[in-house]
């Protein structure tokens, strides 16, 4: 159960309702024991004393108070001959002196050569305490933490579709269901109203979000699609020019900008294509060697790309094989390494394959720290100087979370990039 739950909450609100009434109800007792004893008590015992004088003013032989609970001693004229040797010493006031096995009140009060001890043995009048407050101050405590319990339960009944709703939501995966798909019948028979306005709400919402969804799939299947045909015009047309051996400089330096840029759009419909396709139906995926996967890319740039001042290494650590689809696989890795490549005129560019990830760092022109984390929104260039349209990081990012892999970006300015790929294990 999740610490932010409402069940946690509750939980939690019940059993700090419970410790606050605990503590009240043992400062209540505490309280009314110590009104007793510092109140009552010494109110009961003041007001014996005084009738007791009333008494011994009209007849000295008067008997000394002697009930259950209550014994008086009376020494005249220091005479101590019938006070207990514990008490002889008390002074008036109040007191507690240990006689035998208990230890009483003892009041002692003076009136003119006399001296008056009541000691007052509260036992009886605990025990009274116990059984007639006590007791029922502890089946009202008892009754207070039933009726919490029933409330909590009540409270907990009454919340828990709203939990249920959060945990279909949760565990709903929406990218491989449909929106449209989540199962909102059973809450749709719930009498709460507030319920009633949520599903309506989530429902809207799927709805929403499935038609925005298909819009842009379709749009970018439809849009892939359409371009397709022009730039098989433009490749035709392209092949026929090149066969031509007449060009000037300036021209043969045209035709092969034409050539490259040409490549890149029909990579990125592909590209395009691809995700439009695996988000409908995903594709199937083999074990993919990287470390063969990296060397047949090279290959492929080193026959399209000519920088002769870049030298290449590829630190080969450990042997990385990875299930996914091929095809996502080489998409991910050639834009990383184009990436590179066109931040970099110059020095070197390090492909470094470890257990679970494989790195890829150049000397290039670096990205500034505030720049960082633009660089995987589309169409965002570090500089305009750079080759490309801006998506090729943006596609990364995509891939990755896609399939759950982690993208770790460092860089400083003037001293390169590296973009590491880490592989769930």
């Amino acid at each position: 159960m999740s610490k932010k739950g409402l069940h946690y909450k509750l939980i939690k609100a019940f059993l700090l309702q419970i410790i606050l009434i605990s503590a009240a109800t043992l400062f209540g007792v505490f309280a009314a024991a110590k009104v007793v004893e510092d109140g009552l008590l010494q109110s009961a015992l003041e007001g014996e004393a005084s009738y007791y004088w009333q008494l011994y003013q009209k007849n000295p032989k008067t008997p000394r108070p002697n009930t259950l609970n209550m014994t008086g001693y009376l020494a005249v004229a220091n005479d101590y001959s019938e006070v207990p040797e514990s008490l002889r010493h008390l002074q008036p006031g109040y007191a507690r002196v240990q006689m035998q096995q208990h230890k009483p009140i003892v009041y002692v009060e003076d009136l003119d050569n006399a001296r008056l001890f009541l000691v007052f043995d509260e036992e009886q009048v605990a025990a009274l305490s116990f059984y007639f407050g006590i007791v029922p101050l502890s089946l009202v405590l008892m009754l207070i933490y039933l009726f919490s319990w029933l409330a909590y339960r009540q409270t907990r009944q009454a919340i828990s579709p709203f939990v249920k709703l959060a945990r279909l939501v949760e565990q709903f995966n929406f990218r491989e269901q449909r929106s449209n798909k989540l199962d909102l019948t059973e809450f749709r028979e719930s009498t709460d109203s507030e319920m009633i306005i949520l599903v309506n709400a989530l429902s809207h919402f799927t709805e929403k979000l499935a038609a925005f969804i298909e819009r842009e799939r379709n749009f970018t299947r439809d849009a892939s699609h359409e371009l397709r045909t022009p730039l098989a015009v433009i490749k035709s047309s392209l092949a026929l020019l090149q066969k031509r051996n007449d060009f000037q400089a300036n021209e043969a330096k045209a035709v092969i900008l034409i050539d490259r840029t040409v490549r890149d759009m029909e990579s990125l419909i592909e590209t395009l294509l691809l995700l439009a396709r695996e988000e409908s139906s995903p594709l199937p995926e083999d074990d993919i060697v990287i470390n063969d996967l990296v060397a047949t890319l090279l290959e492929q740039f080193k026959r399209t790309l000519s920088k002769p001042k870049v030298s290449i290494i590829v630190q080969e650590n450990h042997f990385l094989s990875i299930k996914a689809p091929e095809k996502v696989l080489s998409i991910l890795l050639a834009n990383i390494l184009k990436n590179a490549f066109s931040y970099t005129e110059a020095g070197q560019i390090t492909i470094t394959i470890d257990a679970h990830s494989i790195s890829i760092s150049d000397s290039g022109v670096g990205i500034e720290a505030e720049q960082l984390e633009k660089v995987f929104e589309p169409f965002y260039r570090v500089n305009s100087s750079g080759q490309g349209h801006g998506l090729g990081l943006a596609i990364v990012k995509r891939l990755c979370d896609r399939f759950n892999w982690s993208l770790k970006v460092r860089s400083k300015p003037n001293e390169g990039t590296c973009i590491s790929v880490f592989f769930s294990k």
